[in-house]
């Protein structure tokens, strides 16, 4: 059955997942919404979708809204890892900036639609502080200039991702305005790539003939004019896969994630003597790269320049002492590992594939091999005491180039475990999966010869170990994302540092925070040597790092998960922002409260009734969207909704709601993350209606304070 999408052409997010269906090639059957006749208000549209949004996806039995949750959803279903990576980290920074978009470039689409949009389609008008809107939005592109779009990519991925997807949609909304793209040559570059796409460009038609009759200025007409560049983006690697220096950089290239073509040169049949190869490598020699007009030959060469254009400062650091110590050992296999090669070619590979007969020296060549490997382990691994060569903590250029070397010795007879850490520092780097990918043809190879028990175990490593980094939690307890993140951290007992930020104190906005967070939001996290912010993206990336399914369970549920959190950014807001307007804000900063309170409450009530319909079943869900057990999903929005606590809002009227957050606030580990919060409320607030007082005590509704919880 394939999917079925409901969209509008009008719909910036229905452009984004009609921009992935289409550059996916996936199978789906599209369904207009007109808008303008309001058919996203049916009833028959409602049971899809009841926040009546755009885009709706249906698949089979499921139905999901909201376009990351949608994104993410067919990108997983179908393995789109090179639209969502498979990597958890690149994952999260994926996650991080559709998180962040939400609200972060809330002012373009409010610039856009006042100022633009509304008085054209809806003759409305133009609100008097248009210029302060524009400021706003210069600022907003400002900001996501130097943080999100640092590389070619969103978030420096090496091709694009789903962020990529929703970025465009959103930015592309200012296509309409008529805005001067040149102040901003980076958008401006990347929107005009993003546009050279065909499938792109499909699903932007109906758009792109709006604006090309808006008579757009220079920069507008330069981003849409629809020039395909792809045959200069992507880099062909020529290569072997017997060859050791072809596997080390087919290795680097599988790391970066970039997409690439590769073509098999086959030197028996003298494909490397052609005047089309020598062409791109004169020196005939294997493996070789061709990225745009340039041709470049020899491995360590490739494998920098790979890891220096796709910026995997893992493998070759920007540190000067740290990338010395990885050129130290590149210069020195040149010349001193030529043995390994040596001997496994002429004693082995040469005799098993070509006939070749056994030189009569294969005795001094095995032991020249030795001591080719007691050097390499005495010097570069500290006699085994490093994991990687020169002590680095994680695997560099270096240790792939030196374990593609040593697995040419694999065919051998050669004794690993005769030389004290050598086999466990190739099993350890054998771990990283690209390696294990890019041999997965010599290991097949190998696999029908008669090879040795350890050589056996190589070719069969499955698993990955990752390193037991430190994690680190930037928290403040008043904020509502902050205490969701610690709430997992502890139901999940995961073993963390805590680090308290002053916000009143303006440490969010200075050094080092910024560093971690340049957003100067809370929370953060730092583990290792990666550095997170928004909060939904933090927990998915605690959940998979972690393999804590429990709290963001597999799919289709993960699905509707990821809908709820997508539609909390903006659908609960006023949640926080109405005990914003009538306590905090009064209360810590003087300032007066609003006249509307009975509006607002108002809008509240709606809006938690909504939450009950929707996502706890009527109020028959124990948990969000039927979940079994609490999930992300639920520790966000209890994080959301208990700034209510010190407005004494009435919850008589949603006696299931009060039955859900009673059974999550009685949870020991949510109670400790919010033990400070609720102190502050019962010495702060002038007045708590029972309900309340029960949760923030820990009591029965009605009970004396003597059976406090906390």
């Amino acid at each position: 059955m394939s999917l079925i999408f409901y969209f509008s052409p009008q719909s910036p997010p229905s452009r984004a997942v009609r921009s992935l269906l289409l550059l996916s090639k996936v199978v789906f059957q599209g369904k207009i919404v007109d808008l303008m006749k309001g058919e996203h208000k049916t009833p028959e549209y409602q049971y899809i979708n009841p926040n009546q949004s755009l885009p709706a996806l249906v698949d089979g039995e499921l139905k999901l809204f909201e376009s990351h949750a949608i994104l993410k959803y067919i990108a997983i279903k179908k393995e789109l890892t090179q639209f969502y990576p498979k990597d958890i980290q690149n994952r999260a920074r994926v996650d991080c900036y559709l998180d962040w978009s939400q609200t972060g470039l809330d002012a373009i689409g409010t610039y856009t639609n006042q100022c633009f949009l509304f008085p054209m389609l809806m003759k409305k008008p133009v609100p008097q502080n248009k210029e302060q809107m524009y400021q706003d939005t210069i600022d907003t592109l400002q900001f996501f200039e130097s943080i999100f779009l640092k590389g070619r990519y969103i978030q420096n991925q090496p091709s694009i991702t789903i962020a990529d997807l929703k970025c465009i949609a959103d930015l592309t909304q200012l296509l309409l305005t008529g805005l001067d793209f040149n102040q901003f040559p980076k958008i401006r570059d990347y929107l005009q790539e993003m546009f050279s796409l065909p499938e792109i460009r499909e699903a932007y038609a109906e758009y792109l003939e709006m604006i090309k009759n808006t008579k757009p200025n220079d920069s507008i007409s330069y981003i849409i004019s629809g020039i395909d560049k792809r045959q200069n983006w992507q880099i062909n690697l020529y290569h072997h896969p017997f060859s050791s220096p072809s596997r080390a950089a087919r290795t680097t290239l599988l790391y970066s994630g970039v997409e690439y073509n590769e073509k098999i040169i086959y030197i028996q049949k003298g494909q490397n003597k052609t005047p089309e190869y020598q062409a791109i490598n004169p020196n005939e020699s294997l493996p070789a790269i061709q990225d745009g007009n340039l041709c470049l030959f020899e491995s360590g060469a490739i494998m920098k320049y790979i890891a220096q254009k796709f910026k995997l400062s893992n493998l070759y650091p920007l540190n000067l002492q740290a990338k010395s110590q990885v050129d130290l050992y590149m210069d020195f296999h040149l010349t001193e590992m030529s043995s390994l090669t040596k001997y496994a070619f002429s004693c082995f590979i040469g005799p098993a594939v070509m006939k070749l007969p056994i030189p009569p020296n294969k005795d001094q060549q095995l032991k020249d091999v030795k001591a080719t490997l007691e050097f390499f382990v005495k010097v570069f691994l500290n006699k085994g005491n490093w994991a990687y060569i020169n002590g680095s903590p994680i695997p560099t250029l270096a240790d792939i180039k030196a374990c593609c070397d040593i697995a040419q010795l694999l065919i051998t007879d050669f004794p690993f475990e005769h030389i004290l850490g050598l086999d466990t520092y190739v099993q350890r780097v054998f771990q990283m999966p690209e390696m294990k990918k890019s041999h997965r043809e010599y290991f097949q190879f190998l696999q029908s010869q008669k090879i040795g028990k350890f050589a056996l175990q190589i070719t069969q490593i499955t698993e990955q170990i990752r390193p037991k980094d430190k994690l680190t939690l930037y928290f403040n307890f008043v904020s509502p994302p902050s205490k969701a993140v610690k709430s997992l951290l502890k139901l999940a007992q995961i073993t963390y540092t805590e680090k308290d930020i002053d916000i009143t104190g303006g440490e969010n906005a200075r050094p080092p925070y910024t560093d971690i967070n340049p957003n100067q939001s809370l929370p953060a996290i730092t583990f290792g040597n990666f550095n997170l912010f928004e909060c939904h993206a933090i927990m998915k990336f605690i959940c998979i790092q972690f393999n804590l399914t429990e709290f963001y369970p597999n799919y289709p549920l993960r699905s509707k998960i990821d809908s709820f959190l997508d539609f909390h950014h903006t659908g609960f807001k006023q949640l926080t922002i109405y005990s914003m307007d009538f306590f905090f804000g009064p209360k810590f900063m003087k300032k007066p409260m609003p006249k509307n309170k009975e509006e607002r409450l108002r809008e509240i009530n709606e809006s938690l009734q909504f939450f009950i319909d929707t996502f706890l079943g009527g109020g028959h869900y124990k948990y969000i969207m039927g979940s079994r057990t609490p999930t992300i999903a639920d520790l966000a929005f209890i994080g959301e909704i208990s700034g209510l606590f010190f407005v004494d809002f009435d919850f008589t009227p949603f006696p299931s709601l009060k039955r859900y957050l009673r059974n999550l606030f009685e949870m020991k580990q949510i109670r400790d993350t919010y033990s400070k919060y609720f102190l502050v409320a019962r010495f702060m607030t002038s007045s708590m209606n029972d309900y309340i007082a029960s949760i923030v005590k820990g009591t029965k509704e009605g009970e004396s304070a003597c059976c406090e919880l906390i």
